[in-house]
């Protein structure tokens, strides 16, 4: 047993229950040992404990030798001695039950140390447990270093942190953008089913905690205030959207969310299971904030009870419930209240970055820098992001513009002139058009209709390449490796390598 344990053995009035693979390594116990208490379900030190105090020994046990015998009733003697143990320090009631499941299983699942979930168990049976403060500490093993950061600045689950875009996140990396949105993927999945997996399996947990939820009703909104109370109380940084997202899959079996992980809301709602099949809330939400995104050149106004039909299956009277419901989005999220069972869509003339952007566009009519942009975006309107990586998402969030290769360079999207991908991939499409090397001239003229620029440049960027691409021959002549070239065909002496 380390120093270490030794000192927290004696200096606890209540010894840790440690899973069986713990004791392995901080008593250095035979495999032979941790096999035989996992076959007879001695699986935690207290089990063990209380298995010797009853038996004196182990030997009853199937497979015990007398080795693993004399191991574990050493381990015993230790603990028992060491932590002045009596019979009701190692007896549990129903709540330390509750929580001694708990605390093996995140060790089993998510490889917390028990020490580490042990802090909570005070917390646990008085039900004053801060669920999200230990949901944070199951994701500091469950996420690797990469999906940390991501979680933190990709998603907006973290209050005051910039949303990073996938090119920053992958330089930090040394990794391509296309890697760190994979990695990205995986991340509110793992979140989602850590605690879709506690809430199944522990379906007593929300017993232990009092977030004013209240399963029983119809509709329960999470906004800014929301988030405060929790972040307060346990003193925590988390976003709305992120208290949504968990709780969503906290109480799967009440209630439902309609709102998508890659968009931003006010607020978000948590809806009983039993409105999903009746209303088709996600497209009222969707229809609602389209209709307010376009430019309304003259107010108009829509019948609440009529235009809720819409969104019914095949029809159907619009639920009392529903209706209630859609009201309370109206207001929560985009400040409606209904004028005699109208919605009103009031006249907006403003013009928006996405459209002023699009303009400029249109305007040179050609691929235009972020840099360029910026500086013409500022001789038309004061709304310019505060920073050049705010502007670049906005410019990454309008549908109709692309981005093109590995640079801050954006194009519409109705362009057919104008290829999105990297100069390498244009050289790559336009070699592999041909049975014979090109020269750097042809090429050039080639990538121009695309993307200026120099023979010197377009060289160079080719030479710089890892993936082993291409043949490079004499008098500037290039061809790709995948290709076979016939030496003296159309290019003669050319076909020798430099």
């Amino acid at each position: 047993m380390s120093n270490l344990i030794r000192e927290k053995v004696a200096t606890n009035s209540k010894l840790i229950n440690y899973h069986i693979e713990e004791l392995q390594k901080i008593d250095n116990l035979s495999e032979r040992t941790k096999n035989v208490c996992f076959e007879d379900s001695l699986d935690t030190l207290y089990k063990i404990l209380s298995y010797y105090r009853e038996n004196g020994t182990f030997r009853k046990i199937r497979n015990c030798g007398l080795k693993t015998d004399l191991e574990l009733i050493n381990l015993s003697e230790r603990y028992l001695k060491l932590a002045e143990l009596n019979s009701e320090d190692i007896s549990m009631n129903e709540e330390d039950e509750h929580f001694e499941n708990l605390k093996l299983y995140c060790y089993s699942h998510f490889k917390v140390p028990s020490e580490i979930t042990a802090q909570f168990k005070d917390s646990f049976t008085q039900q004053k447990f801060p669920f999200f403060n230990f949901l944070q500490t199951i994701l500091q093993y469950e996420l690797n270093e990469r999906e940390k950061f991501i979680f933190a600045n990709n998603y907006g689950f973290r209050i005051g942190l910039q949303k990073r875009t996938l090119q920053i996140i992958g330089n930090q990396y040394g990794i391509t953008r296309e890697r760190v949105r994979q990695i990205a993927q995986r991340v509110p999945d793992k979140i989602k089913d850590a605690v879709k997996s506690l809430a199944n399996k522990f379906p007593f947990l929300h017993t232990h905690f009092d977030y004013g939820i209240d399963a029983k009703k119809d509709f329960i909104p999470l906004n800014e205030e929301s988030a405060g109370d929790i972040n307060q109380s346990e003193d925590l940084q988390f976003t709305q959207k992120f208290y949504g997202f968990v709780f969503a899959e906290l109480y799967h079996k009440n209630f439902f969310s309609f709102q998508e992980i890659d968009t931003h809301y006010k607020s978000y709602y948590l809806i009983n299971l039993k409105l999903r099949d009746s209303f088709d809330f996600k497209a009222f939400y969707e229809d609602i904030a389209n209709r307010i995104d376009k430019r309304i050149e003259q107010t108009y106004y829509l019948d609440f009870t009529e235009y809720l039909i819409s969104f019914t299956h095949e029809g159907n009277a619009v639920p009392d419930k529903a209706a209630s419901i859609c009201k309370k989005i109206l207001l929560e999220e985009f400040a409606f209240n209904l004028e005699k069972g109208r919605i009103v869509f009031a006249r907006n003339t403003m013009v928006k970055l996405s459209e002023y952007i699009l303009d400029i566009l249109e305007h040179f009519g050609r691929p235009m820098k972020l840099e360029e942009i910026c500086k013409e975006l500022k001789t038309r309107t004061k709304k310019v992001p505060p920073n050049v990586e705010s502007l670049r998402s906005s410019i990454l969030s309008i549908d109709d513009v692309v981005a093109i290769g590995k640079t801050s360079t954006y194009s519409l999207r109705k362009w057919d002139n104008v290829k999105t991908g990297t100069i390498k991939a244009i050289v790559i499409e336009y070699l592999g058009k041909f049975n014979e090397p090109k020269h750097i001239a042809d090429i050039t003229v080639y990538v121009n209709t695309f993307r200026k620029t120099s023979d010197k440049n377009i060289l160079s960027n080719l030479k710089l390449d890892r993936t082993n691409t291409f043949h490079f021959f004499k008098k500037s002549f290039i061809g790709l490796k995948s290709k076979t070239y016939r030496a003296g065909s159309n290019r003669g002496s050319q076909l020798k390598l430099l």
